[in-house]
């Protein structure tokens, strides 16, 4: 694959959203891609506007970041952890 060129998505589903701003959501997405083995989590904020027909919908920024699935949940999952026992210690 060409440097320029983008992977078609085979599927993609929302896992979370939140309200960040009155203008702004943070979107958390499960995504694969055709031809790849993984599975990524996108963590991306998305800003409101208008479609041409005058809907209101919310537009990917370039704020954000895409990690394979198994490697967020080894930060989520120690980070989670580490909180439970502090909670439980203190």
């Amino acid at each position: 694959m060409k440097p320029d060129q983008k992977y078609k998505i085979e599927y993609q589903k929302l896992l979370k959203e939140v309200r960040t701003k009155s203008y702004e959501v943070v979107r958390l997405t499960r995504i694969k891609y055709f031809g790849n083995d993984h599975n990524f989590v996108d963590i991306r904020f998305y800003q409101r506007g208008f479609d041409d027909s005058g809907d209101e919908i919310y537009f990917p920024t370039k704020k954000g970041v895409q990690i394979k699935e198994e490697l967020f949940m080894q930060i989520f999952d120690q980070y989670f952890i580490d909180n439970i026992e502090n909670i439980l210690n203190n």
